[in-house]
């Protein structure tokens, strides 16, 4: 696996239990199923953006 990658995988998951996990309980809302599958697809995307773009940003400075 390649390192942005794995970056951006890990920036996806910190994402993931923040916005739906922690946050939810904070703010007194229901964890449902289908709020843990959306944010599985929403932060592994994100995160892979994520990822791609902070190594373009990377190269474009070296």
């Amino acid at each position: 696996m390649k390192k942005w990658t794995k970056v951006g995988l890990i920036w996806g998951a910190i994402m993931f239990v923040i916005m739906s996990i922690i946050y939810p309980l904070i703010i007194g809302e229901k964890i449902t199923t289908i709020s843990i599958l959306i944010g599985v697809v929403i932060w592994t995307i994100g995160g892979i953006l994520f990822g791609y773009l902070q190594r373009k940003r990377i190269e474009n400075v070296n």
